[in-house]
């Protein structure tokens, strides 16, 4: 069925990096999402209509409000797609998160009238009488839910969307939250004791769980986070297959919403080069990035001297007393100012996060003090940033 309604409904269903398609994959969706709770909604109306149940009509307006999730998901991909403007250049592709930052939300809030229905029902223990037509129900229920789950997981880990996932997740839940109103009406037919409510309140804490880390999924790309490693190291191979280019460093990439990228890096090259020629490669370079991974890549050149044998032993000075300082130190954009007095060594060293402002003076001092034991000319001018 998932396959038949993606091939039906999108054209062009394999080229996932296309926005359109990716906008037609959120919309398919949504209103999958919606037709099926429409379905439910319907379906549990009539019945607790008609059988006077009250625990079904509630059910039915609860699926009536999952609807929402889908309806919201249908914007997110729609404002996502919106064409970039003057006001928003890089686009509106990050919608998509806040899409998903708001099913989170309603995530966590069905948890948490979960867990206070559950409480209650432990707090005053009332009978849980069995209905064939009931446990019909809410079995159809877990069938169309599992379905939806499935259907969204398989959507969003094609088009690697946060919203999508989100929306499995709610799914997922429904399916675990229905099962344990089946488990608790099967129990009340041995038992006095509240089992349901028990239970209830350990699946209200998943509930609360699941949506926390949905919502945690969802700010990390709207807040900034650091460059996913392999596309960090797609991006490393590509730039460095270009034979005139012998190093990078200072790789950042920012997330503009999925499959919507840009990023920056320095490309050192030999300063005995033809920049002209050089300039042209790094062109190459650029334009490869883009075709291989869609990434947006603007890239910095940085001459290193690799023929001067003064100047690689100071480099290599420094790496080796920086690696005896603490093994995850690295550095890059060397240059040696000579003199005859005071010969300054110009660098930058890529630090961990934990450092302190304690680790940075310790860190520089014993730098320093190390180096001009080599050589009392020797000026460390240093500079601490932390990995992108």
């Amino acid at each position: 069925m998932t396959d038949f309604l993606i091939h039906r409904f999108i054209p062009g269903w394999q080229d996932t990096r296309d926005a359109r398609v990716r906008e037609r994959y959120g919309i398919l969706s949504g209103f999958v999402g919606l037709l099926c709770n429409a379905f439910l909604f319907a379906v549990k109306l009539a019945i607790g209509l008609l059988t006077g149940s009250i625990s079904i009509a509630a059910d039915a307006v609860n699926n009536l409000s999952d609807g929402l999730s889908s309806l919201i998901s249908i914007i997110g991909f729609k404002l996502a797609a919106k064409a970039p403007d003057s006001k928003h250049p890089f686009g509106y592709g990050r919608s998509e998160y806040i899409a998903g930052l708001a099913v989170s939300f309603l995530i966590m809030a069905v948890g948490l009238e979960f867990l206070k229905s559950s409480v209650g029902r432990i707090l005053h223990p009332a009978a849980v009488r069995f209905s064939p037509v009931l446990a019909g129900i809410l079995a159809l229920s877990i069938l169309v839910k599992l379905w939806m789950g499935l259907f969204n997981r398989r959507i969003g880990k094609a088009i690697n969307s946060a919203v999508l996932l989100a929306a499995m997740q709610d799914s997922i839940n429904d399916v675990i939250t229905t099962s344990v109103v089946i488990l608790g009406m099967v129990a009340g037919q041995f038992t006095d004791h509240p089992v349901d409510g028990y239970i209830g309140v350990l699946v209200a804490l998943f509930i609360l769980w699941a949506g926390w880390g949905v919502a945690k999924d969802t700010l990390a790309p709207l807040l900034g986070e650091c460059a996913d490693p392999e596309s960090a190291a797609e991006i490393e191979s590509l730039v460095l297959g270009f034979p005139e280019i012998v190093g990078i460093h200072d790789l950042i990439i920012h997330n503009y919403g999925a499959g919507k990228s840009l990023a920056s890096l320095h490309a050192e090259v030999p300063d005995s080069s033809d920049f002209v020629a050089v300039h042209e490669v790094i062109d190459e370079a650029e334009k490869l990035v883009w075709q291989r991974t869609g990434i947006y890549l603007v890239i910095h050149m940085d001459p290193i001297s690799l023929n001067d044998e003064r100047v690689n032993a100071a480099r290599d000075l420094v790496t080796e007393t920086l690696l005896s300082l603490d093994g995850r130190l690295s550095m890059h954009d060397f240059r040696m100012v000579d003199g005859k007095k005071q010969i300054n060594l110009i660098f930058d060293v890529i630090i961990p996060f934990e450092y302190t402002p304690e680790h940075r003076e310790a860190l520089r001092r014993n730098l320093t003090d190390l180096l001009k034991r080599r050589d009392i000319r020797y000026n460390p001018v240093i500079t601490l940033e932390h990995r992108m």
